[in-house]
């Protein structure tokens, strides 16, 4: 059975040849198309709610003053903030230069200055000096707190005055 199955996929895949061709049925005769009885297939894992971000990009170089974070969100529905929590969605916490707050039920929010809260997929900060920063991203409940797991993302970048590269 295996044999048929593996010669089959030449002409056409067999996604039951990794289990063994359980599921198949060799050709009884007539148009020589297979007939799939009871295959059994893997439950599909859930996706977990998953943020990265695209801008800028991790040990990159960045003019300061104004820098915009910009962030891809998989299995996850981003809502304005506020409203009860709801399984798959939420907002966005971006945050500057501090350490997310990831503890289970506890507000992810960091002192005043130092995060924002938003749906949308990028924000812009203002009054970035020279110098390396952490700019860091997490997906959290409708009340501003952690996903269990949390879904994070970081990038470390150097950011330097527009003088300093006029001047070179």
């Amino acid at each position: 059975m295996k044999a048929w199955c593996i010669l089959a996929g030449l002409a056409l895949i067999c996604p039951m040849l990794i289990a063994g061709c359980t599921g198949l049925q060799a050709p009884t005769g007539g148009s020589g198309a297979e007939t799939q009885t009871s295959a059994t297939q893997a439950p599909v894992a859930p996706t977990l709610p998953a943020v990265l971000i695209v801008d800028p990009p991790f040990d990159g170089g960045i003019l300061s003053g104004t820098v915009t974070v910009s962030v891809q969100v998989t299995g996850f529905a981003l809502v304005p903030p506020g409203g009860p929590n709801r399984p798959g969605a939420g907002h966005l916490v971006y945050y500057r230069d501090v350490t997310p707050k990831t503890a289970p039920g506890e507000t992810a929010l960091t002192p005043q200055g130092t995060c924002n809260i938003s749906s949308a997929t990028s924000y812009t900060w203002e009054g970035i000096a020279p110098g390396t920063h952490t700019f860091a991203v997490q997906l959290v409940n409708a009340d501003d707190t952690p996903l269990d797991p949390p879904a994070i993302d970081a990038v470390d970048v150097t950011a330097v005055s527009p003088d300093m590269i006029q001047a070179q």
